[in-house]
């Protein structure tokens, strides 16, 4: 039964983190989540997370470096599946070696605690499943050929490319791309060399919206898509368009997927899995700024109008997410959901 499982999650106090916290929560689990230290914001997620439990089945452990080597050896103690969604990100970091490092370090760290984990429990209590958190951009690249329809058997390796070639002068979303491949690519090496007896699911979100579980502070510090809709509620400019852009996944389609994939590898032993995540599509910032006018009348002094119902250069890619869907079971949250729903966040919180 699920009240008689333990999960880990790496990063707890991260945006998708802390959904998927509330999601194996609400779910009957035991959560044990790593942080880096007790901060304010921690303090804020643990609030947030109190009303989905009864008060005993959530348990914080801080991992100040995760990509030191037995850094989770303590923490994966007693569970039965691991999700690893911990990842160091820095846009403005143009050295590409330190978040590259930390990002494989950090996954390989990982399964190497949760590989000696499976070999000690007995059998019906072990470790069955570790999901690692990846990204669209670990899938997407621009210099696929136009009407190319992209699944998860893809990869860019134009990302790690252009890190070889531009060295300590990478742009930061670059570096997120290539680390995060890399260490996607470290997991299902792992998986192959050690022949690990627990299930491996990679899971590749679109850039994810809906509404943070809590606000951390500075409210800087928002997940970058998400910030996109709190700076135009508030009278920012309306981003440019960008490929990357013109897809999304609700956080908490993603938080259940995590769920339904430590389940399903709890009934299929040794499985190897890889998810691409994007719900609708095309979207847009101009799209945003489309839905929070029309949404909130009141503010339509404050919120840019743009260019409304704008159309961008045909989108000549395409995205075969229906594996996913069918892991999900119904219908994706749709664009005008997640950015409505986020807007009442950070409504609310201005009134509170």
């Amino acid at each position: 039964m699920a009240s008689q499982r333990r999960v880990l999650i790496t990063g707890i106090n991260g945006y998708i983190a802390a959904h998927t916290a509330a999601t194996f929560l609400k779910a009957g689990y035991t959560v044990r989540g790593t942080v880096r230290a007790r901060t304010p914001n921690v303090e804020s997620l643990v609030r947030a997370l109190d009303k989905y439990h009864d008060g005993n089945r959530l348990e914080l452990v801080e991992v100040p470096d995760i990509s030191a080597n037995g850094a989770f050896d303590r923490v994966v103690e007693g569970v039965q599946a691991v999700a690893h969604l911990a990842s160091p990100v820095s846009m403005a970091e143009t050295d590409p070696e330190p978040m590259m490092r930390a990002s494989v370090q950090g996954t390989t760290s990982l399964l190497a605690s949760a590989l000696a984990e499976s070999k000690r429990e007995p059998r019906q209590n072990t470790l069955k499943s570790v999901v690692f958190m990846s990204t669209v951009s670990a899938v997407f690249s621009v210099s696929k050929p136009a009407g190319h329809v992209f699944t998860e058997a893809d990869w860019n390796d134009a990302a790690e490319e252009e890190v070889r070639r531009l060295g300590k002068n990478t742009p930061g979303y670059v570096i997120y791309q290539a680390s995060k491949t890399a260490a996607e690519r470290a997991f299902w090496k792992f998986g192959k060399e050690t022949a690990a007896e627990f299930s491996m699911t990679a899971l590749c979100p679109a850039p994810v919206l809906g509404p943070p579980l809590y606000l951390p502070d500075p409210i800087s510090s928002l997940s970058m898509r998400v910030k996109d809709i709190y700076d135009i509620l508030h009278g920012g400019p309306i981003p440019e368009f960008s490929p990357i852009r013109s897809t999304f996944i609700d956080v908490r389609d993603t938080a259940e997927l995590v769920l339904r994939a430590v389940e399903r590898d709890s009934q299929t032993p040794r499985a190897r899995e890889r998810y691409l995540l994007v719900g609708e599509l095309p979207i847009s910032p101009q799209g945003m700024a489309d839905v929070l006018r029309a949404s909130f009348p009141e503010r339509q002094d404050k919120i840019r109008e743009g260019h409304p119902g704008e159309t961008y250069p045909d989108m000549t890619w395409r995205f075969d997410a229906s594996r996913a869907g069918m892991l999900l079971g119904r219908d994706w949250a749709g664009f005008q959901q997640s950015v409505v729903d986020s807007a009442k966040v950070f409504l609310a919180a201005e009134t509170a």
